[in-house]
């Protein structure tokens, strides 16, 4: 018997939740009979929970889903979809905080299954916007096996400690570089950071000292992506607040050992394969980088064991329990 599922598709992009719509989309069982919503609706705006009642209403399916936080505003049919992160309610304007609190939390209650990626976001979703935690699964995100399996370098005449990801506050990118200019390591190593500089940056970074040690990489194609992670030495993602933290994942499955926060999930997903450090603290930051530079038994540690780590997450896992929870009951 087929499985009608309404789907969300709008959210088929080059971002991380496009990453996590792509893999599970392309594990949907046979049982399943796709129908995606019509909409060219941006992805932000406000009014989609009622286009999203309507698309239901209209459409003939047996549950809905959507990869990440928008949900209908009234539904006739089962509905699950996933909340990543709370990070709106901090790093986001007044606007998107009331959306969270008011109409997010109050749909969620009336969700059949919500997912999310992480423990740290579950009890976020429990304490912050009052969601019963039975109603809240646990699905982690997965990593590529182009990343276990690669064995290019990206070409780099100087070791390179390495950030991939955005611009957004909670990034701490500023901290990250000011632990770098302050380690006190050999003047080749260089730091990479993927997309283009900023005004701001460009500014911190003169300050520090360090523009002959620092370089944009601008866009990095995703099939581009392991090589850049086999070839640094190590990464940093020493972010303020991650509901998950997929580089690093995609970074142990390299082969290269992760500086990251002590904070928010980062420690649940890093456990015991990645060096954890107090994200409002350069001192500590810096420590941690002098430590994996001066000590070349402990690198190689942490990057067996980071390649152990990584062997936990797979997207055919992610794509597995997703499923199971949309056609749980059909």
């Amino acid at each position: 018997m087929q499985t009608r599922v309404l789907i969300d598709s709008r959210w088929d992009g080059d971002t991380g939740i496009g990453k996590l719509y792509r893999e599970v989309m392309a594990r949907m069982p046979a049982s399943v009979s796709p129908v995606f919503v019509q909409s060219q609706m941006g992805l932000g705006n406000l009014f989609t929970p009622l286009m999203l009642a309507r698309a239901i209403s209209s459409a003939d399916a047996d549950v809905f889903y959507s990869p990440s936080f928008m949900p209908p505003l009234y539904s006739r049919i089962p509905y699950v979809f996933t909340i990543h992160d709370l990070m709106h309610l901090f790093y986001y304007t007044p606007l998107h905080r009331l959306y969270y609190q008011q109409v997010l939390a109050r749909l969620a209650r009336r969700a059949r299954k919500i997912i999310t990626v992480s423990h740290f976001s579950k009890r976020q979703l429990v304490e912050l916007l009052g969601i019963d935690e039975q109603r809240i699964a646990v699905v982690y995100n997965g990593v590529d096996m182009r990343y276990h399996e690669n064995t290019r370098t990206f070409p780099s005449e100087r070791p390179y400690f390495l950030y991939v990801g955005n611009r957004r506050k909670n990034k701490n990118i500023p901290t990250m570089l000011s632990a770098f200019a302050r380690a006190r390591i050999p003047q080749e190593f260089m730091f990479y950071l993927s997309g283009h500089p900023d005004e701001e940056l460009t500014r911190h970074i003169s300050q520090l000292g360090l523009e002959g040690r620092v370089r944009f990489l601008g866009f990095v194609a995703e099939e581009d992506m392991p090589a850049l992670y086999k070839g640094a030495y190590a990464t940093l993602f020493v972010s303020l607040m991650e509901g998950f933290g997929l580089p690093v994942i995609e970074s142990m499955a390299s082969g290269t050992p992760v500086i990251t926060s002590s904070m928010s999930a980062l420690p649940e997903i890093a456990g015991d394969a990645g060096v954890c450090v107090d994200p409002s603290s350069p001192e500590a930051i810096a420590i941690a980088i002098e430590q994996l530079a001066a000590d070349a038994d402990r690198h190689h540690q942490l990057r067996n064991r980071g390649i152990e780590r990584a062997a936990q997450f797979s997207w055919d896992k992610t794509a597995a329990e997703t499923w199971s929870i949309l056609l749980e009951n059909q």
